[in-house]
């Protein structure tokens, strides 16, 4: 796949996925992607073959493509593996981050717990629709800087993983900020001691939270509910 263009339906097509509007089991409408995203059958079909690669889709010769048949352990085995890449990132952050990376990790940390505040306390309708947006973007921030201790290697493996986790989390999970807050508090705290063992079990007890999270919103979507399988259709 070549360009901005197929890098764009691949998102599309994993955050569909990943956020229960597709349901697992349940066949893939090419036509109908490609029309909402305006674009030739070409490039879904190699968007199609980029996920199942990823394990995200089924494809059958002659028969189309299905989202994979994907169970709460599958997913929540994802976030985990996530957690322990993660958690390294975090037990070399302990060790190696100086003090001006701590001081914009405590920044950081307390325009989060700000900005969650918002919501809780009332915000004007149309300041909360803004919300979830910064605060996925904050949280971006918290982990790069954590990340950014890690080896190249390590990097790249984290940004992968992170296809696992939907774009808009913080809107997919609706009150999530409340828990990643403390969870926020527990990773910066062991930073900050430099305490490379507590910093990688509280990064890793996050992101397996954050699994356990996602199964909870998927479940209230129908996600996990047999969906059809895919009918003859060449892909």
């Amino acid at each position: 796949m070549r360009g901005v263009l197929g890098q764009e339906v691949v998102d599309y097509v994993r955050e569909l996925i990943l956020t229960g509007t597709l349901r697992s089991g349940e066949k893939i409408d090419q036509q109908a992607l490609g029309e909402a995203l305006e674009v030739s059958r070409s490039p879904i079909r190699e968007a199609l073959v980029v996920l199942s690669r990823e394990g995200l889709v089924e494809l059958i010769p002659r028969r189309g493509a299905s989202v994979a048949r994907l169970s709460p352990e599958d997913i929540i085995d994802h976030y985990a593996l996530f957690g322990v890449v993660a958690g390294r990132a975090a037990a070399l952050a302990a060790e190696n981050l100086d003090a001006d990376g701590i001081a914009e990790l405590r920044a950081v940390h307390a325009r989060f717990l700000e900005v969650g505040e918002t919501v809780s306390e009332g915000a004007d309708p149309e300041d909360a629709s803004l919300v979830p947006a910064l605060l996925q973007q904050l949280n971006h921030d918290f982990h790069r800087i954590i990340n950014l201790s890690a080896p190249g290697r390590t990097r790249w493996l984290l940004r992968h993983l992170e296809h696992s986790v939907p774009t808009s989390y913080y809107e997919f999970a609706n009150g999530w900020n409340r828990a990643a807050v403390d969870h926020h508090a527990a990773i910066l705290a062991a930073i900050a001691d430099g305490n490379p063992e507590g910093a990688r079990g509280a990064m890793e007890s996050h992101l397996l939270a954050s699994g356990e999270a996602a199964v909870a919103e998927l479940v209230t979507r129908g996600f996990f509910e047999a969906g059809a399988g895919p009918e003859e259709e060449a892909v």
